[in-house]
């Protein structure tokens, strides 16, 4: 007992000698620290948000980062990628191994797409070009893992993430984001079919196909 009074003692001399009366005092039981769980005061916390944030992770709903993509290329587990740019825009370059459908084009090819519980990313030129939409309306398909990539290829683009130059499907003496012009139509080339006809995405907003010869 008496040992445990001169300790006492010597404690209060500390906190007066160096002022640590402040650090002494009773704490708010929300502040942390060893306060009584009993007296915890859950309202206090911030509410968060599932997969919110400046970099959306895998557990967003609508989005995914340029950062989580990136390091999910570099670890050979990437998502489809779908690249809804227009042929001009795709001849800069696309993501690796990217599907190349322009607008809503994917709607009607829906059978190259992966299993309905395998991710896939959509993404146009700014991330603000229909690539939401696009993303929103895969999931109510039923591709539950279908998100949009936040900033779009150009954030891609700016801050230097991998990237591969389109190629025709077949051989052509066209390229890809030629101007293409159709009776009273203007168009740019889009990709090859097998029997070497043109697929040309119009201005209009369509994707045609057209033999060279026409």
């Amino acid at each position: 007992m008496f040992r445990d009074r001169l300790k006492n003692r010597a404690r209060q001399f500390a906190i007066k000698a160096f002022g640590m009366e402040f650090d002494t005092e009773a704490r708010d039981p929300n502040a942390g620290g060893r306060a009584d769980p009993n007296d915890f005061d859950p309202t206090v916390i911030p509410k968060i948000v599932d997969g919110a944030g400046d970099t959306p992770g895998p557990n967003h709903k609508q989005d995914i980062g340029r950062t989580w993509v990136a390091a999910q290329l570099a670890g050979g587990v990437a998502p489809i990628f779908i690249d809804i740019r227009s042929p001009m825009e795709v001849a800069t370059g696309v993501l690796p191994g990217a599907l190349r459908f322009p607008g809503n084009t994917i709607k009607e090819a829906l059978h190259v797409l992966p299993p309905k519980n395998e991710r896939v990313t959509i993404y146009d030129q700014t991330g603000e070009q229909g690539s939401v939409e696009l993303a929103q309306w895969l999931r109510d398909q039923g591709w539950t893992l279908a998100r949009r990539l936040q900033g779009g290829y150009a954030e891609w683009i700016e801050q230097g993430e991998k990237i591969q130059q389109p190629s025709m499907s077949h051989p052509s003496e066209h390229a890809i984001g030629d101007t293409f012009q159709f009776d009273d139509t203007t168009g740019h080339v889009h990709d090859t079919n097998e029997d070497g006809s043109l697929l040309i995405w119009l201005t209009s907003g369509t994707l045609v196909s057209i033999s060279p010869e026409d």
